[in-house]
């Protein structure tokens, strides 16, 4: 299983616009980005360089933007939660349809997975939404990736990923370094970067940024969150 990507704000709203202009118009380029969302064409640039690194995106140089298929499940599950806000918003409440939207691309950032399985029921319960709804897939992958959360060692998690201490495993004096650091057992950690050869690696514990060895990382098991 592969790490789960955690997106700002922002990124979102990158990718569902490059998501419903490759849907659209068949592609998605810089200009029509930053037009979609009325910002600069600078800002885009920034926001596709997270995004490539993330690994969600692809572009040749003054190409078009293409989803890879890990951009193309984050998107597809961001526009889900589009939809079923916008049909909860104006088919249950009564708001006005492009408020219902312009309020929907608000929220479905904050959205808790509890919150959304909710207003699934809810919608069903009614026949606003079917039982082959976008929904349901997502539902299920939410599900299996609780299943599926795997061990591994730190050092081979990637980029932007998260994970939960589950044990050093190296004795003496390393061991009593790397609690030191705050990596103790329960202790949540962020992978922030890495150097091009893999070390050393960049992470956030505890509200700390911390540079470990690529060998001090392999030391430390953790599960994925």
């Amino acid at each position: 299983m592969e790490a789960k990507i955690t997106l700002s704000e922002s990124m979102e709203d990158y990718l569902e616009a490059i998501f419903n202009l490759i849907r659209e118009n068949g592609s998605a380029r810089v200009t029509d980005i930053a037009n979609s969302l009325e910002i600069a064409a600078s800002s885009v640039n920034q926001g596709l360089k997270k995004l490539n690194k993330q690994g969600l995106i692809k572009q040749q140089k003054y190409g078009p933007i293409k989803l890879t298929q890990s951009g193309v499940q984050a998107a597809e599950k961001i526009n889900c939660k589009h939809q079923i806000l916008y049909l909860f918003l104006h088919k249950t409440l009564g708001v006005e349809p492009n408020t219902a939207d312009q309020d929907a691309c608000s929220i479905e950032h904050a959205l808790s997975q509890e919150s959304f399985e909710k207003m699934v029921d809810y919608l069903i319960k009614n026949n606003y939404i079917e039982e082959q709804s976008c929904a349901f897939k997502f539902i299920e992958n939410e599900e299996e990736e609780k299943m599926a959360a795997k061990e591994l060692m730190l050092d081979s998690m990637s980029v932007g990923s998260k994970a939960e201490v589950l044990k050093i495993e190296s004795k003496g004096r390393l061991k009593r370094k790397l609690m030191d650091m705050g990596l103790n057992r329960g202790a949540r950690v962020e992978v922030k970067g890495k150097a091009p050869m893999g070390d050393p690696i960049e992470v956030k514990v505890r509200g700390y940024s911390l540079s470990l060895r690529q060998d001090e990382a392999a030391e430390i098991l953790v599960k994925e969150v």
